[in-house]
């Protein structure tokens, strides 16, 4: 079987980072949201996180051969890592040539590669299954799931053990975990099959969402 964690290593451009802001407790530190004259208490990413994603969204707008760039939340370092969650930013929109997922990505944390503040990203999305805060919907099953795994407390939001983000640029060259050239939705695949297969498997894709 393919080691996934040795593969990730060999990622060219990869970084490996804490993913949230956190107190020696590992108590995740938060900011309140005012959306529409309503409160909403949001969890905050690590600075490192941020400026990671930043900089491979710069820097990969500036290369034609950029297809944007995958995601791994998890636990453990990295030579022992454990994916929690597997997943991708596409450079391109759905009907635009860049999309709104990483557009404005310095200055709008609303969606930032999806890991953005607001509503239907993780970081709102979890925020709101944590804190149970007013919107315009329930939080989803999705991000219960997410909270029941990351987290032995809620309010206040402890962490069971460091959560980290790896993250890396993906171009039309790249080539996955089989040594096979293959686009970044395959890539995708190819890990969260691969982190599946896992004997260690805690992965909380699901098709479809």
């Amino acid at each position: 079987m393919i080691d996934l964690n040795g593969w990730l290593l060999t990622v060219s451009g990869c970084i490996f980072v804490p993913l949230f802001e956190v107190n020696s407790k590992l108590e995740v530190a938060t900011k309140i949201q005012i959306v529409s004259g309503t409160s909403r208490r949001i969890l905050c990413r690590n600075v490192k996180m941020e400026k990671a994603v930043i900089e491979i969204v710069e820097a990969g707008m500036k290369n034609e051969h950029w297809d944007g760039l995958f995601y791994i939340m998890g636990f453990g370092e990295l030579q022992n890592f454990h994916p929690l969650y597997v997943g991708k930013a596409e450079r391109k929109g759905i009907k635009q040539p860049i999309s709104a997922n990483i557009a404005n990505i310095r200055t709008d944390k609303h969606k930032f590669a999806r890991w953005g503040d607001g509503l239907d990203y993780h970081i709102g999305d979890l925020s709101h299954a944590l804190f149970k805060f007013e919107a315009y919907r329930k939080s989803t099953k999705k991000y219960e799931k997410w909270a029941d795994a990351l987290f032995t407390s809620r309010d206040p939001p402890v962490l069971k053990e460091q959560a980290y983000f790896y993250v890396a640029p993906w171009y039309n060259a790249s080539k996955g975990p089989s040594g096979l050239v293959c686009s970044l939705p395959a890539v995708e695949k190819e890990v969260i099959a691969l982190a599946s297969a896992a004997p260690s498997n805690k992965l909380l894709n699901v098709d479809g969402i």
